[in-house]
C-alpha cells in the first residue's frame, strides 16, 4: 500500500478534497442530514474521488483512507477493492481495475454518454460497502480554443517580493443558451523529468541509496531517467464556473491557470472542461470557497462537505468525496520556452553523476500519478 505525505497530495488531482479529510470531523447521523463541522484530525476516514466521463478510457476512481497515529497524519490508497458502475436504465455493469498507481480505471474503450444515468458501487476488503446516488451525464460543451500568453511579470511572488515571468493559459467556448450550465476544469501539466533518482550524500546500490565510501564526495548523486520521463502536475483546487451572467455567450479568454516560468524545459498542458449538474457544482464550490486565496487562519469554519456517497449498511458512517458524471471536452497545448530571454526563477540543480565507467548512471521511469514514460499526446 503506497503512502502519500501531505506535500505530495497537493500535487495530485485529489489534493484539495483530501484537505478536508485532514481538518474536518463531523457526526453523521444519516446520509442526508446537514451537520456542523469541527476541526480535528480523523483516523480511518474513507475518501472517494470518482469520475464517469464521456471521453474513452478517462473514467477513474480513487479510494483513500486517513491515518492518524497521534504524531503524523497521512493518507493511504486503499487497494484490492471491488469497484463498478451500473447503468441504472439498462443494467449494464462496468468493472474498474486497479493500476500500478493505486487508482481504479475503466476499460480503455469505455465512455458514458449524454443522458445516461449511472451509480457507483464499491466493496472494500474488510467488507464495507459504499455506493452513490444516481447521477445523470450532462451534455458535452466543447472547448473551442486553448491558448497562452507570456509575460515577464505574470504574477507577484510573495517569497521573492517581486513579479516573476510565466504563461497565462486560457480557453474560449460557446455557452449553451437558455439553460443553466455548470463547469469544472481539470488540467495536467507535463514537464520533462531528467533525473529519476537522487541519493543525498550517497550512491545507489542494491535497490536503495547507500552511504558513500568517500569522505569528501558530492552532496548528492543523480541518476538519469531511462527511458524518457515526464513529470505530471495537477490543479491544486477546483476551478469552477456557472453561466448565470453569461447565458448563451461566446466566452473568451477564461483563465484556467498561470504557469510561472520556474524551469527552462518546454511543457504541455491538457485541459478538460467538465459539464456538471447543479448539485455536483455546489459540492465543488464548497471546496473552492474553502481553499481559495481569500481563505486563511481567520477564514470561517468549513461548510459541511456532504457528497453523494454513503454506506448502505451503516448510514452513520461519514464518507468524503463525490461520484461525478460529466460530459467532457479536452484540448492540449504545447508551450515552447526555448525563446524566452528571462532566466527561470527556480532552475534545476546541476546534475551530478557517479564518476566511474561501471557505476550506474540511470534509474527507470516508474509509472505513477506524478510521472510517466509515455509521451503525452501533442508533445513536440
Amino acid at each position: 500500500m503506497s503512502e502519500l505525505k501531505l506535500g505530495q497530495l497537493m500535487k495530485l488531482r485529489t489534493s484539495v478534497l483530501i484537505f478536508f479529510l485532514m481538518v474536518i470531523a463531523v457526526s453523521f447521523p444519516s446520509c442526508v442530514d446537514q451537520v456542523d463541522a469541527e476541526y480535528s484530525y480523523q483516523d480511518n476516514l474513507i475518501f472517494i474521488d470518482a469520475y464517469a466521463l464521456t471521453e474513452l478510457g478517462t473514467s477513474s476512481v480513487t479510494i483513500s483512507r486517513s491515518n492518524w497515529d497521534e504524531r503524523f497524519y497521512s493518507v493511504k490508497y486503499v487497494p484490492n477493492a471491488s469497484v463498478e458502475i451500473e447503468n441504472v436504465n439498462t443494467g449494464e455493469v462496468i468493472d474498474f481495475f486497479e493500476n500500478s498507481s493505486g487508482v481504479y480505471i475503466c476499460p480503455p474503450d469505455f465512455a458514458v454518454e449524454e443522458g445516461e444515468v449511472w451509480k457507483l458501487f464499491i466493496e472494500l476488503e474488510d467488507g464495507r460497502m459504499f455506493e452513490s446516488k444516481s447521477e445523470t451525464v450532462q451534455a458535452v460543451i466543447p472547448i473551442d480554443e486553448i491558448k497562452y500568453e507570456y509575460s515577464a511579470e505574470i504574477k507577484y511572488d510573495d517569497f521573492r517580493e517581486k513579479f516573476v515571468p510565466g504563461h497565462r493559459v486560457s480557453i474560449d467556448w460557446q455557452d449553451i443558451e437558455g439553460e443553466e450550465n455548470f463547469y469544472l476544469w481539470k488540467y495536467k501539466i507535463y514537464e520533462p523529468l531528467f533525473v529519476c533518482k537522487t541519493c543525498t550524500k550517497g550512491i545507489y546500490r542494491d535497490d536503495a541509496c547507500q552511504p558513500s565510501t568517500f569522505s569528501f564526495g558530492p552532496a548528492y548523486t543523480n541518476y538519469l531517467c531511462d527511458p524518457e520521463c515526464w513529470q505530471i502536475k495537477y490543479e491544486e483546487e477546483p476551478i469552477i464556473f456557472e453561466d448565470r451572467l453569461s447565458d448563451g455567450a461566446i466566452i473568451k479568454d477564461r483563465e484556467i491557470v498561470i504557469l510561472p516560468f520556474n524551469r527552462r524545459p518546454d511543457i504541455l498542458i491538457e485541459v478538460q472542461q467538465l459539464s456538471l449538474n447543479e448539485s455536483t457544482y455546489n459540492y465543488f464550490k464548497i471546496i473552492n470557497d474553502q481553499v481559495s486565496a481569500n481563505a486563511g487562519l481567520n477564514a470561517p469554519p468549513p461548510a459541511p462537505l456532504l457528497g453523494n456517497l454513503f454506506n448502505p449498511n451503516d448510514p452513520s458512517e461519514f464518507v468524503l468525496g463525490q461520484f461525478t458524471t460529466a460530459g467532457v471536452s479536452s484540448k492540449s497545448l504545447f508551450i515552447d520556452r526555448s525563446t524566452i530571454s528571462e532566466d527561470p526563477f527556480r532552475p534545476d540543480d546541476p546534475i551530478i553523476l557517479e564518476n566511474c565507467p561501471s557505476c550506474p548512471q540511470s534509474y527507470p521511469c516508474e509509472e505513477s500519478l506524478t510521472r510517466t514514460g509515455i509521451e503525452p499526446e501533442g508533445w513536440q
